[in-house]
């Protein structure tokens, strides 16, 4: 997808979906033709806008001369457009991020707990419609897909006897992702029968796409962000629940668990694996409040003096 591209799919959701003023609209456009003219000159993509481009394009704003409160103005819009492209995974992580006002480095990702994702996949479903959304969650969490990458997945592509599914990530990468026995047979003996049946209906039998919108077609890149919000809401969540969330979730229970971060950095597709330790950082968090809330040392209990183990 060319630069330009993810710029007009970024107005078009905050126009359609987030129903902006046209001001706003238009200050948006104005700051990101900025930036889409610095990456043309420099010849990089967004998907690979790394921090230090975001540092050097800050850089280049401040010797042209440009007042301070534009050069905000620009970072806050920057931000906001990598903010959408990380929420629907077409970036692992906001490289505006490191330029803030806000001490504290590095925000964490939204991760769900295992409760939480079995609440989510044990929501009642009515109809094919939301069976299709049941199947969208189990397939991003069992695989770790972004939610470009699922939306791609042709029904052919499912390889039933390996139990996994080739997958063409970013830059071209090819990878295989694959699924549990629970989540092969969901999609193959209770999803795929009723999405046959509704393609039937609709008239549009020859569709090739795991994932289908209402109209019979492929899932719409942009319908499946207002999918997340709805359930968002429906579950009373007030944490982030983008695609990217179960993305993260997926790799967070991984580490958790054990796995080596080698093996999760190639089920995700990261080129980097310094991509991939922000995982590390979730489970140590983890790792931190599990001690604080259960150690007699932690600051979560309040310990009576007899029960101090360091004495003895």
């Amino acid at each position: 997808m060319k630069n330009s591209e993810y710029v007009d799919e970024f107005l078009i959701y905050e126009k359609k979906i987030k129903a902006l003023s046209p001001n706003t609209l238009k200050a948006y456009s104005s700051d990101l033709d900025i930036l889409s003219e610095f990456t043309l000159y420099r010849g990089i993509d967004f998907p690979s806008f790394s921090n230090e481009d975001a540092r050097e394009f800050m850089r280049s704003l401040e010797k042209e001369g440009r007042a301070e409160k534009s050069r905000l103005r620009i970072l806050t819009s920057c931000h906001t457009f990598f903010t959408y492209l990380e929420k629907n995974s077409e970036i692992d992580f906001n490289p505006f991020d490191s330029i803030s006002l806000r001490s504290g480095g590095r925000r964490l990702p939204s991760v769900l707990t295992v409760e939480e994702v079995r609440e989510l996949l044990s929501l009642p479903r009515n109809g094919f419609i939301e069976e299709r959304d049941h199947i969208l969650f189990l397939f991003l969490y069992n695989t770790g897909c972004r939610i470009s990458e699922a939306l791609s997945v042709d029904v052919s592509d499912i390889e039933w006897g390996e139990r996994r599914i080739k997958i063409l990530g970013k830059g071209n990468k090819e990878r295989y992702v694959f699924l549990s026995k629970k989540a092969l047979f969901e999609i193959k003996e209770e999803y795929l029968p009723q999405r046959e049946a509704y393609l039937s209906e609709k008239g549009r039998t020859g569709e090739k796409a795991l994932f289908i919108g209402e109209r019979g077609g492929r899932l719409p890149f942009s319908t499946s962000h207002i999918i997340f919000d709805e359930y968002r809401e429906k579950l009373g969540w007030q944490k982030d629940f983008t695609p990217h969330t179960l993305r993260h979730s997926f790799a967070t229970h991984l580490m958790d668990k054990g796995a080596d971060i080698r093996i999760v950095q190639e089920m995700l597709g990261h080129e980097s694996i310094s991509t991939t330790q922000i995982y590390t950082h979730v489970s140590r968090a983890k790792l931190k409040k599990v001690y604080m809330d259960t150690h007699p040392h932690g600051k979560g209990k309040k310990n009576d003096r007899n029960d101090d183990c360091s004495s003895s």
